[in-house]
């Protein structure tokens, strides 16, 4: 008679195929790490809003004649900011709109933007002015402030759009 006798199955190894069932386990277990990084690459919603402000007669944060616009980013964290358009069309046509910029350097705050002094003129340049067009890393918090060198633009509302992207 035989081996295996007739009516019984031959004995497989199947440690070679479990093996590859481990691999192909292992690798999976990744993936809800690998569709986490993915989702960000669509980035957030735009960060939008509105501020009425003293931007000739106040000061802002810095200390400078203006006011805050925005704040954005969060503490000890790496962003991308890919944007942020700043709306100057309710000001005074006429009126020298600065707009300037801070960020954290070695844990202290200063101005990074604009490298030299530079103003736009409402109702000559554009009235939506793109103040950062490009992907640039942010690390901790952003604080845009605006100044108009018009009185009569305090109390008045500029908008602003920021988009940022997790890393």
């Amino acid at each position: 008679m035989g081996y295996p006798p007739q009516g019984f199955a031959k004995a497989v190894d199947l440690s070679g195929v479990l093996a590859q069932l481990a691999l192909i386990k292992a690798n999976t277990d990744t993936i809800p790490a690998v569709k986490a990084q993915t989702d960000k690459l669509a980035g957030a919603a735009p960060l939008q809003g509105s501020v009425n402000a003293n931007w000739n007669s106040g000061a802002g944060t810095s200390g400078e004649v203006g006011a805050d616009l925005v704040t954005f980013g969060a503490a000890a964290t790496k962003k991308k900011l890919h944007s942020v358009i700043v709306n100057i069309s309710a000001l005074t046509v006429g009126a020298l709109i600065t707009i300037r910029i801070y960020e954290k350097v070695n844990g202290v705050e200063k101005k990074v933007y604009p490298p030299t002094p530079q103003t736009f003129t409402v109702g000559t340049d554009a009235p939506g002015v793109w103040v950062v067009n490009g992907t640039v890393e942010i690390y901790d918090t952003v604080r845009v402030e605006v100044q108009s060198n018009t009185p009569g633009d305090d109390g008045r509302a500029i908008s602003y759009t920021v988009d940022l992207e997790d890393m």
